[in-house]
């Protein structure tokens, strides 16, 4: 790294470079109505040659502030620690926007069910099983069982991903949300109610 002879105080800069006043380079900028104390500036004087120096001087100078959108187009994104729970909330989000978290609650509740079934749970939890025909298993029963879409992509892309191990996690953890939703919503009712 290179180091100046001569003090910053005394550096002499071209007139060319300083020929655009700041101003007209900032102009894009609001300024706040706030001002606040900066440490000591450099502000330009002209000598008697045709080049210009700095000298440092306090300076009382209002800062520019950007303007920010107060509407953002995208939401805070919720971070789960547990996958499962991650991808049930996903699945709970689609299910609300399109107005079928009852047809998908009741089919998530069939899906455990099917995946309760002694076969296919043998199947699933066979360690002598691999990973690849458990997924085709969580396949054929996600299609097979005539689910919400939504569902049954969320299935297989889970098992496409080689993340079977946790369908049955996500689908216990959406029913999970899902009572918990309606139980609040039940106690808002009831406090309307009265």
């Amino acid at each position: 790294m290179e180091t100046f002879s001569s003090s910053v105080s005394t550096l002499k800069v071209p007139r060319t470079l300083l020929s655009t006043p700041s101003r007209e380079l900032l102009h894009h900028f609001k300024t706040s109505h706030n001002t606040h104390k900066l440490p000591p500036q450099t502000h330009l004087h002209k000598t008697t040659t045709k080049t210009t120096s700095f000298t440092q001087k306090p300076l009382t100078l209002s800062t520019p502030s950007f303007s920010i959108p107060t509407k953002t187009l995208f939401s805070t994104p919720n971070l789960h620690k547990n996958p499962a729970s991650g991808y049930a909330a996903a699945l709970l989000d689609i299910a609300q926007c399109n107005r079928t978290l009852d047809l998908v609650h009741k089919d998530v509740k069939r899906f455990l069910q099917l995946l309760h079934n002694k076969q296919v749970q043998a199947v699933l939890e066979s360690p002598f099983v691999g990973l690849e025909e458990k997924g085709q298993v969580m396949k054929l029963v996600a299609q097979k069982g005539k689910f919400n879409k939504h569902l049954v992509n969320l299935v297989k892309m889970l098992v496409e991903k080689s993340r079977v191990g946790i369908v049955k996690e996500m689908l216990e953890e959406f029913g999970r949300i899902c009572s918990e939703l309606s139980g609040a919503n039940q106690g808002l009712l009831r406090g309307l109610s009265r």
